[in-house]
């Protein structure tokens, strides 16, 4: 199979740590051919969406982790599989290159389906499930943000539409620095809501990451701060340690599994705190490395199965 994976720039990831690389690496050692590219390497040109790619030997050696064996000009129907990887920001450019990928032409399966990835925003999809979550205001109108806050000790404020804990802060409404930090952060967003949820300690000890393919729940790693931090994410200094799956994450999973099917979502890592769910995570789920390495459990192969599966299902 010829595989194509939009992604980051492959030359800057940290190999240790990337699922990107990790799907390649299992892909190369299925016989696949593998070609990557960025977003920005795509494009509609009279009738066909064609990518800038480039074909990739791997290595897992950080540093000379890869080598180009060629340059080229592609329809995206050249190739049997594309995987959407990059990370966010979710903004107008990743929204848009999901309508170029969604006129792909010919049998070519793209993982996870762009319509999907546009249709389940990380950090507001959430909202669909109101009973499984904290409670959570989302919107940008700074007295009723203040307002919600005060019903709480504390709260986390996210920037709705980035990843990896960038921007994510605790406040309380009881400071005189609340309103000001607020109208600073909605400042720096735009036109971007904020994402206001009651502070669990809980998180303190660490969150749960739960794999997901194809809406069964496969593993999970719990996330844990470093010392002084209350953001568990891997890219700010967490660290991971294995985890079980226990009847409360089976139950979000069951929940959730029903919007991934319809919006066809393969591969989706579910964020727990406390028992609630926080994100769900489509764009570009990680951590498969770090759970082989703990559990052994290899999702790169459990993805790779279904996927070829999947593949043969439509020729």
């Amino acid at each position: 199979m010829r595989i194509g994976v939009q992604m980051d720039p492959i030359q800057e990831i940290a190999i240790q740590g990337d699922t990107s690389f990790a799907l390649l690496l299992e892909a190369q050692a299925r016989g696949f051919e593998t070609w990557w590219f960025l977003p920005q390497d795509v494009f509609w040109d009279r009738g066909l969406v064609r990518a800038h790619a480039r074909q990739i030997k791997l290595m897992d050696r950080q540093g000379a982790h890869f080598v180009e064996l060629a340059q080229e000009t592609l329809d995206l129907g050249h190739f049997d599989v594309v995987l959407i990887r990059q990370d966010p920001p979710f903004d107008i450019g990743y929204v848009a290159n999901t309508y170029l990928l969604d006129l792909a032409a010919g049998d070519t399966l793209i993982v996870n389906r762009p319509s999907g990835v546009r249709n389940i925003p990380e950090k507001l999809s959430i909202l669909a499930f109101d009973d499984l979550i904290a409670p959570t205001f989302v919107g940008r109108n700074v007295a009723a943000i203040q307002a919600f806050a005060a019903d709480f000790d504390e709260v986390v404020l996210k920037p709705a539409f980035l990843s990896g804990g960038t921007g994510v802060v605790r406040a309380s409404a009881k400071d005189a620095s609340f309103v000001p930090r607020v109208q600073a952060m909605l400042t720096e967003l735009g036109k971007e809501p904020l994402v206001v949820q009651e502070f669990l300690p809980a998180v303190t000890a660490g969150d749960k990451r739960i794999m997901v393919l194809d809406g069964q729940a496969v593993a999970a790693l719990r996330r844990v701060p470093k010392a002084g931090e209350f953001r568990a994410n891997i890219h700010v200094g967490g660290r991971a340690e294995a985890s079980e799956l226990t009847a409360r994450d089976l139950e979000i999973v069951a929940r959730v599994a029903p919007l991934l099917h319809a919006e066809g979502i393969v591969f989706a890592g579910l964020d727990i705190i406390d028992g609630r769910l926080t994100e769900i995570n489509v764009t570009s789920p990680t951590l498969v490395r770090e759970l082989q390495r703990l559990t052994g459990i290899d999702v790169t192969a459990l993805f790779w199965d279904k996927v070829q599966a999947m593949r043969a299902a439509r020729v």
